[in-house]
């Protein structure tokens, strides 16, 4: 319907302007509030001199002289000495209130030692009260020796606070025994529905919980304040402004968080334009009842920027030691001596109650977000969104496949044929070895050849975004990804490759990162381009991110980040980036 308004009201503005300016040969050029020029402005058709805006819409683009046009004696005019103007850039899948929190946390860095593990768990311990909850991460199961990773280990270094540390997936957790005991997780415990607990050769459960074990420890935790939550989101996303993330995708909308993205939008301190994905819980699973209620009173959350009309399927784990992702053929390894030996993964809902729930949300017009990291959820996301095609005809959102870390090939053309969107999250290289080390190991090298295939996908033409699923990566850093995509290395260069045979160039790579994040909200009228018409989310930059070595692309650094013409981050006055001083 707002189509249908708006079409409408441009037909009328048409015929009021043609009655009053019938016998005029043309119009005056509307009046901009701010003009930049002398800048490098990068549009669809190239690059530019200039670019004025008129209260928070870009009205011309072009030449210096061409664009003074739209000045008049009010005009703000800011000569930007050479500087990059560019679009705004689109993070398409990230945990921006988890991100927040974890920094306050106890963290360490990525790919950590044992060692180092050990000595920040110790410190934290001396820091907290007797019995207070210690949580943080990211720890990478490659960096320990078989049968080294389990509760012994944690208890060690705080014998009295209960200890849950997250994994570099934030698919495992690793608890002590007295975060077991206080969780009632024992020898006894059934695995959950999708969910695993690992155990040693006894029967006893090692400290190591997948997938949805993970919930009977977070069940247990003090929940954070509304207070912590707020603070923690504003951090985030103000960090996302000092990268130039203009918009984002968030992919864990919980009823537990939703009101803090809510208030924070209403009263105008969520900057940036957020979808919010409402994590789906399937029939039969605890917490489906809540999931669909959040999901049918989503419009009461529809504040400033914010809106959730977007549902979160998680269809599978991870590829790496833990062997969650749904895969169509066997992983090679059997790590901690598993007694089932090879296995597929864990394809989380039956196809057909699938099927089911994405057709009745493609007919209410909300955009389904999967996550899908091996090949066979790959292949169930999209047979959904076929399902749902043929039940309810073209033309509805561009569904999005999450993560797609591998793809089987005869499914690569599908997604275009079915209307969907491709998401990759080409973050993953930086800076943990959880890709060449534990994802390889568990794979296998010939599938690691094909590891992420985002050229495969472009090259059909299909729609393709990108996300940083941050704060699974250390870093939201969009300017990592974008150098990744094009030379998949490690930043900075290396010798070494992952799947060189998908690198895509830097064109299609940022036009990812801007325009494509902008069609596949629906929103490509709106935003996504540096062109008259279009809001005025933009960013301008130190350097040139395409005249700089492609190597050195990810220490682009933003100066100044606006949205609808408001300046919204400036590194000149910075604000707290920062979790602690």
């Amino acid at each position: 319907m707002k189509n249908i308004h708006y079409l409408a009201g441009t037909a009328l503005a048409l015929i009021a302007s043609s009655a009053i300016a019938h016998d005029r040969d043309d119009l005056a050029p509307a009046a901009a509030t701010e003009l930049y020029y002398n800048a490098q402005v990068y549009t669809p058709g190239g690059w530019e001199e200039a670019m004025a805006v008129a209260d928070g819409v870009i009205v011309a683009v072009g030449s210096n002289d061409e664009v003074a046009q739209h000045a008049n004696a009010a005009t703000r005019r800011m000569d930007m000495d050479g500087q990059t103007l560019l679009p705004g850039l689109h993070d398409a899948h990230v945990h921006a209130l988890f991100a927040g929190m974890e920094q306050f946390a106890c963290g360490f860095e990525p790919g950590a030692s044992p060692d180092r593990i050990a000595a920040r768990v110790a410190e934290c311990a001396a820091d907290a009260e007797p019995g207070a909850w210690i949580t943080g991460g990211n720890w990478v199961a490659a960096v320990f020796e078989d049968g080294q990773q389990n509760k012994a280990f944690l208890d060690a270094v705080a014998p009295n606070n209960p200890v849950v540390l997250v994994d570099e997936s934030h698919h495992s957790s690793w608890a002590n025994s007295m975060a077991l005991e206080l969780a009632g997780v024992d020898r006894n415990t059934p695995n959950p529905p999708n969910g695993v607990i690992d155990r040693d050769a006894n029967g006893e459960p090692t400290g190591l919980l997948r997938e949805a074990a993970e919930q009977l420890l977070a069940a247990s935790m003090p929940p954070a304040s509304v207070a912590e939550r707020e603070r923690a989101l504003r951090l985030s996303t103000t960090q996302m402004l000092s990268y130039g993330i203009t918009s984002f995708n968030d992919a864990g909308i919980t009823g537990e968080n939703i009101g803090i993205f809510a208030d924070l939008a209403q009263r105008g301190e969520l900057k940036q334009r957020v979808t919010g994905c409402i994590r789906w819980a399937a029939p039969g699973i605890e917490g489906h009842d809540a999931s669909i209620a959040l999901i049918d009173n989503r419009a009461f959350y529809e504040k400033g920027r914010f809106n959730s009309d977007c549902v979160k399927i998680v269809l599978d784990g991870v590829p790496t030691e833990s062997h969650t992702a749904a895969m169509l053929r066997p992983y090679i390894d059997n790590p901690n001596a598993h007694a089932d030996g090879p296995s597929t993964g864990l394809l989380m809902v039956p196809q057909d109650a699938l099927n089911t729930a994405v057709a009745d949300f493609d007919r209410q017009g909300l955009l389904v977000k999967f996550h899908a990291a091996g090949d066979a959820a790959v292949r169930s996301a999209i047979d959904a969104v076929s399902y749902a095609r043929q039940t309810n005809g073209a033309g509805g959102p561009m569904h999005d496949v999450g993560h797609n870390s591998f793809v089987d090939p005869a499914d690569i053309p599908r997604v275009r044929d079915v209307q969907m969107t491709w998401e990759f999250s080409p973050y993953i290289w930086y800076p943990t070895p959880i890709a060449d080390q534990d994802i390889r190991r568990a794979v296998g090298d010939k599938r690691m050849e094909r590891w992420i295939p985002i050229r495969d996908a472009v090259e059909t033409g299909a729609l393709v975004v990108a996300g940083s699923d941050w704060s699974v990566v250390p870093s939201v850093n969009p300017w990592l990804a974008i150098e990744t995509m094009v030379t998949r290395q490690v930043p900075g260069g290396s010798a070494e490759m992952l799947g060189a045979s998908q690198r895509i160039d830097l064109p299609t790579a940022f036009q990812i990162f801007t325009a494509n994040g902008a069609a596949q909200l629906g929103e490509r009228a709106e935003w996504g381009s540096l062109e008259p018409g279009m809001r005025a989310d933009f960013i301008v930059t130190e350097t040139n991110p395409f005249e700089v070595p492609i190597t050195q692309l990810h220490n682009t650094k933003v100066s100044r980040t606006y949205i609808e013409g408001e300046l919204v981050y400036d590194a000149d006055n910075p604000p707290p980036l920062t979790a602690h001083p």
